[in-house]
């Protein structure tokens, strides 16, 4: 249960260091930028709403849509540039991540 606090934590810590990184990239004395909009993803289930033991086949799938979000994060980072791309990678690559830890701690 503390494995999945502390993924919980870590993915809020690292969306809010994105958003504060392209917040906070403008020019000094420039007008601030606005923040980079998320690529929408499908919501990912928590480890509460899937108790039940996973199948091969189940745990195959999850992987493979976790690797599917994570490409599509990224792509959605190319019309981006400078400092937004890089948080917005960041950003993917992070809940990419989390999710594959959760999938493990199922």
């Amino acid at each position: 249960m503390k494995l999945i606090h502390r993924l919980i934590l870590a993915a809020a810590c690292v969306s809010s260091a994105g958003a504060f990184a392209a917040a906070h990239t403008a020019a000094p004395g420039a007008a601030p930028m606005a923040p980079a909009a998320a690529p929408a993803a499908a919501p990912m289930a928590t480890t509460g709403q899937l108790a039940a033991k996973m199948t091969r086949a189940e745990r195959s799938a999850a992987k493979k849509q976790i690797k599917a979000d994570e490409k599509t994060a990224k792509a959605a980072c190319k019309k981006l540039s400078g400092a937004e791309k890089s948080a917005c990678k960041k950003d993917a690559e992070a809940k990419e991540k989390m999710a594959t830890a959760e999938l493990k701690a199922k």
